[in-house]
């Protein structure tokens, strides 16, 4: 419903504006029609026109309500209060003014070139109105492609009423000085070649003045959005303290020499405790190298130690040492942990934790593995491309004592390639079915890894499963699910799978039941590899109905100390100098989006709202959210997860404790889309940056 009522809302305007259009051009030549016969004829033309036009307005107005309602406030606050009162300038002027005129205009006797009729069909109160009508409507068009309205302020607000007024200044002193020269019997009716000519002299101009408009906002959007050369990844001019108490930060204070700097502590400085000797030690080298898939497919790809998708194995409790070296990869590499949360200073944010590892250059990582669960970490220098090139690897953490033994533990990456032949979606390197011989009766763990930028559902027939954990974190008490049932996993995400291994074959695969789509795993007793049929999925698996009520401090909490506001949007635009199209967090891209800042200690609550055209998994760097509130409705069973698929038109709300002092990413793992500055930052009071992001620095994160 929401996509096609949000798509209602772009598209309805266009129509809006081409009838309009037609409608100006009919009513200003309704002064040259060749008798009152054509005079009438061109009169019902321009109803009609004005009649659909008006029709499309009320539609549009009824998508704006729908989404109110099936979505809330948020969704349409700003074209309620920037957009809508311009369009009603018009619509309501040629209802009262234009209307009346036209059936007064039924009955009409006298001659063409009659005084009278002449100043009838040349009334400004006929004719201002559907300009009006006209420009409004372009106003919306332009507003919702390329200046979205996200919770304006008065000036926004005001901006188009006024622009509306002053481009109608020109037509509108035509309109009067050619009504009063009918009026007066000395209008000149221009021949059609004459009138020709002055069209496309008018055409001229205002192409003219487009092109100039045109041309202006494409330098002042290169200029504006160039990205600084430094820049400490913190945006000073917007902190957004979330209607908490007053921070060190505030009015900039930390930054402009009103604090005692020796109650600050620097980013590089929070590596937590790490006197403790090593119980395990590991060498990552990032590397080029060719590899070859299943299928025999080539991918240039950049590896750690020369494979694909290490898996580096702990036990809870450990002190691991991670050593990161770069053999050849130019632009320089980092690790970041995904969803494990480790002291500030080994997070991998080159930029923002540290600077970006270059050829022949190494960083040592190194913190206690106290989650258990899957993990998984991928270089976050220029993520969106060296992720795609394979910079990437799991993170398993057992427990110390496994309460229920599992007998067949798979990890499972899935991940799509650009190879030789085209983009190629695999399981590490299967991108073709494979064959894993299990006896019935083991218990098997799968360990869904998604390394792509976008959700993907899996299948798992043949056998009912239990989910046991979503993004490392325990699920209480899960109950059966049928093999019936898809499972949609977040970009980044990871789910957990248990089920009993049956005597028939199970198939683990990924899109509709109904398709043969590479990649795949066959489990299977013996070697058979052969087709199996299944049933067509019924459902998707929400966590928001599943498990044990989990019950935390989050959970309880009724009131928050900082409550922060995201609405993801989209629009055509600049970033970087270059065109483009954006994913906008408040109206904006990084690094005009806003830096959150809080207290260690306190209870945080963020409100996610995706009025976009595609979904968007949120990840909070060094904490797990709670997830509270699905479309403004309390889930049923809360859940914790680092990154949170919002898809169009959901909102959520979500909580965490600020309990991990630092600088921190809060971005879409649609990585191209935080690439393109689908990114902030959330910050703690008393932390200072310790390094710079640009290209004076060589840290690209995104």
């Amino acid at each position: 419903m929401f996509g096609f009522v949000f798509g209602g809302s772009y598209i309805l305007p266009v129509i809006m504006f081409i009838f309009w259009c037609i409608a100006s051009v009919i009513v200003t030549n309704l002064s040259y029609a060749e008798s009152n016969k054509h005079l009438l004829k061109r009169k019902n033309f321009l109803f009609v026109a004005c009649l659909l036009a008006l029709i499309a307005g009320v539609l549009w107005y009824a998508c704006i309500l729908i989404m109110f309602l099936e979505n809330g406030w948020l969704f349409v606050e700003g074209v309620i209060k920037a957009i809508l009162p311009t369009s009603l300038i018009g619509f309501v002027a040629v209802i009262m003014y234009t209307f009346p005129r036209l059936k007064s205009m039924q009955g009409l006797k006298d001659d063409i070139t009659d005084n009278k009729t002449l100043a009838k069909v040349t009334d400004p109160f006929m004719v201002v109105p559907i300009y009006a009508a006209m420009v409004s409507t372009g106003i919306i068009v332009y507003r919702n492609i390329f200046s979205q309205p996200i919770r304006p302020n008065l000036y926004e607000i005001a901006q188009a009423p006024v622009c509306l007024l002053l481009i109608l200044i020109i037509p509108t002193y035509i309109s009067i000085r050619k009504n009063k020269l009918a009026m007066q019997g000395q209008m000149m009716l221009l021949s059609l070649g004459k009138r020709f000519l002055k069209l496309l002299k008018t055409v001229m101009v205002l192409g003219f003045i487009g092109i100039l408009f045109v041309v202006l906002n494409v330098l002042i959007g290169v200029k504006t959005s160039k990205l600084p050369e430094s820049s400490d990844m913190m945006n000073h001019h917007l902190i957004d303290e979330g209607g908490g108490t007053p921070t060190m930060h505030s009015n900039q204070g930390a930054h402009s020499g009103h604090h005692d700097q020796s109650e600050m502590v620097e980013v590089k400085d929070l590596t937590g405790d790490i006197s403790a000797p090593s119980d395990k030690k590991f060498v990552l080298v990032a590397e080029q190298k060719e590899i070859t898939l299943q299928s025999g497919k080539k991918v240039k790809a950049w590896v750690y130690n020369g494979t694909i998708a290490p898996q580096l194995r702990v036990k809870e409790g450990e002190m691991i040492e991670i050593k990161l070296e770069n053999k050849d990869i130019e632009s320089g590499v980092t690790i970041h942990w995904h969803g494990y949360n480790v002291p500030n200073a080994m997070d991998g944010v080159p930029g923002m934790t540290q600077d970006a590892v270059k050829p022949g250059e190494s960083f040592t990582y190194k913190f206690r593995a106290n989650q258990v669960g899957t993990y998984w970490f991928h270089s976050h220098q220029q993520s969106s491309e060296q992720v795609q090139r394979g910079l990437f690897g799991s993170l398993i953490v057992d427990p110390k004592n496994e309460t229920e033994p599992i007998d067949e533990d798979i990890t499972v990456i899935d991940h799509i390639w650009q190879t030789d032949q085209d983009k190629t979606m695999s399981f590490s390197l299967f991108d073709e079915r494979q064959l894993k011989q299990i006896e019935p009766g083991k218990r098997v763990r799968l360990r869904i890894i998604n390394a792509d930028n976008l959700s993907r559902k899996y299948l798992l027939q043949g056998v009912d499963y239990k989910i046991i954990s979503i993004d490392g974190v325990p699920i209480k008490n899960p109950g059966q699910i049928s093999d019936k049932t898809a499972l949609r996993v977040a970009a980044g995400g990871r789910y957990d799978v248990v089920f009993t291994m049956p005597s028939n074959p199970v198939l683990f695969k990924i899109g509709d039941s109904n398709d043969d789509q590479s990649p795949s795993i066959i489990f299977n007793k013996n070697s058979d590899t052969g087709k199996v049929v299944f049933t067509e999925e019924q459902d998707e698996f929400s966590p928001e109905h599943y498990g044990e009520v989990l019950k935390n401090d989050l959970t309880k909490t009724k009131h928050f100390d900082r409550e922060f506001l995201m609405i993801f949007s989209n629009e055509m635009g600049f970033y970087d100098g270059l065109p483009n199209f954006l994913w906008t967090i408040n109206g904006k891209v990084f690094p005009k989006t806003p830096t959150f800042i809080v207290k260690e200690g306190e209870k945080i609550k963020t409100t996610f709202v995706n009025r976009s055209f595609a979904e968007h998994p949120m990840h909070l760097h060094g904490h797990h959210m709670t997830v509270l509130k699905k479309n403004g409705r309390k889930v049923k069973t809360p859940w914790v997860t680092d990154t949170l698929n919002v898809r169009e038109g959901e909102s959520y709300e979500v909580a965490f404790v600020a309990d991990n002092p630092g600088m921190w990413m809060d971005h879409c793992h649609n990585l191209p889309h935080a690439a393109a500055g689908m990114m902030l930052h959330l910050m703690y009071d008393q932390v200072m940056p310790s390094y710079e992001m640009g290209t004076k620095s060589g840290n690209t994160p995104e």
